[in-house]
């Protein structure tokens, strides 16, 4: 039984990844002059908007499940949440334009499993062991490969890079702490109002960066399907394979994005393809191997354990 709850963990955050793979593809059709923070901002305001009717509809009693491993209540775990999902959006925009699309894309992702290993060996105490480790080096080295390799020119910029890294501990942050309010109610409840919180600064933040937004029909649609498919359905499959999935397997997962991306482009935008990103694809795909498998040994181990006591 606890085999299948860790497979189906790790599909949801698949499933998730898969989701936020088609932002870039979306963003592309964007025609205005909408300035990336807003995309941002606006895209957290509509999964809100997706969030709050569907609390509402589940007025039933949530029932808790048990206590944060980290002895914080949960208003503060909400705000901290947020915070960290919000300068997520703004730190992702803001890097990538400095340090450009295909390197910065991938320092964030690749910095992110990296960062979410370091916080549960120090939050849990569990260190990661060495097949997760080989898998992340060669799912990242992958990702280097397939970013650059559909990079025109790269050009690095220190300022811009750090800000990628600083990028991808904000998002490893709110995986962390996204699991420990799934510990205490429900997934669409804390999604809910952690990304309450998040609009809440992303929206000053975009108007002080940018001024006003101008958007027409057009753009408005594609930002409501960032808003509600990849965010809003996006986070809440996230925050469900959090209960059963360790931190950093899911934010491994996330390395799924960029496959999903290169695959879009081909058969939606039509780029050609590329060999050195499709071998980039295939160690994404290889690493992954590897970290699923460190998520599944202990489970396997225990209940070998269980049936040879039986």
């Amino acid at each position: 039984m606890r085999s299948s709850f860790a497979f189906l963990g790790i599909a949801l955050a698949a499933s998730a990844a898969i989701l936020w793979g088609s932002a870039g593809t979306a963003q592309s059709f964007i025609e205005g002059q909408l300035s990336p923070y807003w995309v941002g901002a606006l895209r957290l305001f509509f999964a809100v908007c997706f969030f709050w009717p569907l609390l509402c509809l589940n007025r039933k009693k949530v029932s808790v499940s048990g206590s944060s491993s980290i002895s914080i209540p949960y208003p503060a775990l909400v705000i901290m949440a947020g915070l960290a999902m919000a300068f997520f959006n703004l730190g992702f925009f803001n890097s990538v334009k400095i340090a450009g699309i295909a390197l910065g894309s991938c320092t964030i992702i690749g910095s992110a499993p990296v960062w979410a290993g370091i916080i549960e060996a120090v939050v849990y105490k569990k260190r990661p062991n060495r097949m997760w480790l080989i898998g992340i080096v060669i799912a990242v080295a992958g990702g280097v490969l397939m970013a650059v390799a559909q990079a025109q020119s790269v050009t690095v910029n220190p300022f811009g890079l750090l800000l990628c890294v600083i990028t991808g501990f904000c998002y490893a942050s709110y995986s962390l702490l996204a699991k420990e309010l799934v510990k205490i109610t429900t997934p669409l409840r804390a999604t809910t109002h952690t990304f309450s919180v998040a609009v809440l600064v992303a929206a000053p933040a975009a108007f002080i960066a940018s001024g006003m937004p101008s958007v027409n029909v057009h753009d408005a649609l594609i930002v409501l399907y960032l808003g509600v498919v990849v965010t809003g359905i996006a986070y809440l499959l996230y925050g469900t394979a959090l209960k059963t999935t360790s931190v950093s397997t899911c934010v491994a997962l996330g390395l799924l994005e960029p496959v999903t991306a290169f695959i879009l482009a081909i058969v939606v935008v039509g780029e050609a393809v590329n060999g050195g990103a499709c071998l980039g694809l295939v160690a994404i795909l290889g690493g992954l191997y590897f970290v699923l498998r460190s998520e599944q040994a202990p489970v396997e181990s225990k209940l070998k354990v269980a049936a040879q006591n039986a």
